[in-house]
C-alpha cells in the first residue's frame, strides 16, 4: 500500500509540474546585429525596470528560458543601443518574439492568452493615439491661424475619441475578468481618470480573487483608493463651497495663508515651472492680473514643481513676470494644498468671491479675460 501511494502521489506532483509549463521567450531578429545584449526586464513596484535575464543575439536569434511564474505579469525586452522595448506579459507558456530594431513597438510577439488579449489592447492604444496625434496637429494649426470655432470641433472629436476608447475598454474588462490584462486596462483606465473611483471599484471586484491579490492588483488597489480620496478632496472645491484653507512657503522661506492673500477677487492658481500648458497661459494672466489689480484681483500661486527644481521656480516666477503671492511645499504632486483640492492636472484655477467662496473654475484665455470684465468692468 505504501508503495502504491507513492507511486500515486508521484504520479501527482509530475502532472502538477507538467501543467504548469514553462516560461520561454523564443525570438528573432531581421534586423539587429549579433553580439547585441538583450535584457528581459520587469516593473517593479516603483515602476522602474528591473533586470531579470540577459542573453545575446547569435545568427539572428536569442533565447530566455527564466524560471515559471506563480502569475502572469508585465515584462519588457530591452536591445543594446535600441530606443524603446518591446511589452510582453510573461506567462508559463513558449512565447515567440520577433523584434525590429527601428520600431520595437511594431514587434510581433505571440504565445499564451495573455499575450494575444494584450495584443488586443496595445493594438486599439496605438490606433486611437495615432488618432488623436493627428487631430492635435490640426487643432496647434487652427490655434495659429485663429480659428476658434475648428478648435472647438476638434477638441469635441477629441472627448469624442476619448469616451469611445473608455467603453471598449470597459468592455474588454467586463468580457475577461479572469485575465491579467485586464488589471492593465483597468490601471490605465484609473490612471488617466477616465473613470471615476466608484465605477473603478466595481470592476476591481468583478475580477478574479487571483487577479486582485497579484503585485499589480494590490497596486490597482491602492491607486484607487488614492482616487476616491481625490475626489472626495475636489468635491470639497467645487463652485459654491468656501475654498478650503491652507498655508505653504513662499519663496523667501516664510509662510503664507490663503486668507492673507485674499482680495475682492482671488484666483488660485496651480501650476509648475515644466508646466509648457502653464507657462503659455502665463501671459495672459499676467495681463489680466495687471489689469484688475487695483481694482481688487489678487493671485495666490501654487506651485507643483519638486525640491531640487526651486531655481526653475524661481527663475519661471521672474522670467514669466509672475508679480503676485507664490507658495509652494516643493513636492511636485504630493504637494498638500493641491491634494486638498483633488488637482490632478495643471493649469488649474480657481476664482473666489470676498468671502472665499469659488464662484468659478479653470478659466483661461477669453473666458478668463470676459469673467473679469463682468465682475469688475472693462480694464
Amino acid at each position: 500500500m505504501n508503495k502504491l501511494f507513492l507511486v500515486v502521489a508521484t504520479a501527482i506532483v509530475l502532472i502538477s509540474c507538467a501543467s504548469e509549463g514553462k516560461f520561454k521567450i523564443t525570438g528573432t531578429t531581421p534586423d539587429i546585429n549579433n553580439g547585441t545584449n538583450v535584457f528581459l526586464q520587469k516593473i517593479d513596484a516603483n515602476n522602474q525596470l528591473q533586470n531579470v535575464d540577459t542573453t545575446v543575439i547569435k545568427e539572428g536569434k536569442f533565447n530566455f528560458t527564466p524560471e515559471p511564474v506563480a502569475a502572469p505579469e508585465m515584462m519588457v525586452l530591452s536591445f543594446e543601443g535600441a530606443r524603446g522595448n518591446v511589452i510582453l506579459i510573461a506567462e508559463n507558456e513558449e512565447i515567440t518574439v520577433k523584434a525590429y530594431k527601428d520600431s520595437l513597438y511594431t514587434s510581433e510577439v505571440k504565445g499564451g492568452s495573455e499575450n494575444d488579449f494584450f495584443k488586443l489592447y496595445y493594438d486599439d492604444v496605438v490606433a486611437s493615439n495615432k488618432e488623436k496625434q493627428k487631430l492635435q496637429e490640426e487643432g496647434m494649426a487652427a490655434m495659429q491661424s485663429g480659428d476658434t470655432s475648428k478648435v472647438t470641433i476638434i477638441r469635441n472629436e477629441f472627448d469624442q475619441i476619448n469616451e469611445a476608447d473608455t467603453r471598449r475598454r470597459l468592455k474588454l474588462i467586463e468580457e475577461h475578468p479572469g485575465e491579467f490584462v485586464s488589471v492593465i486596462i483597468l490601471s490605465d483606465l484609473v490612471g488617466t481618470r477616465a473613470i471615476d473611483s466608484g465605477e473603478a471599484e466595481a470592476l476591481f471586484e468583478s475580477l478574479d480573487t487571483t487577479l486582485q491579490e497579484t503585485e499589480k492588483g494590490k497596486k490597482l488597489s491602492e491607486m484607487i483608493a488614492q482616487l476616491k480620496s481625490q475626489e472626495a478632496a475636489a468635491s470639497q472645491a467645487e463652485i459654491g463651497n468656501k475654498a478650503p484653507e491652507f498655508s505653504a512657503p513662499t519663496p523667501d522661506g516664510g509662510d503664507l495663508a490663503l486668507k492673507d492673500a485674499m482680495g475682492k477677487y482671488t484666483i488660485i492658481d496651480f501650476w509648475a515651472s515644466w508646466c509648457k500648458p502653464c507657462r503659455q497661459e502665463n501671459p495672459n494672466v499676467v495681463s489680466v492680473y495687471n489689469t484688475y489689480h487695483e481694482k481688487g484681483l489678487n493671485i495666490i500661486s501654487v506651485s507643483l514643481d519638486r525640491a531640487s527644481a526651486k531655481d526653475k521656480w524661481l527663475a519661471a516666477i521672474e522670467n514669466d513676470k509672475m508679480d503676485w503671492y507664490h507658495v509652494s511645499n516643493l513636492m511636485e504632486w504630493q504637494d498638500p494644498v493641491a491634494r486638498k483640492y483633488g488637482v490632478t492636472a495643471i493649469p488649474a484655477t480657481y476664482l473666489l468671491d470676498e468671502n472665499g467662496v469659488i464662484i468659478d473654475k479653470n478659466l483661461r484665455g477669453d473666458a478668463l479675460v470676459s469673467k473679469m470684465q463682468e465682475l469688475l468692468g472693462e480694464g
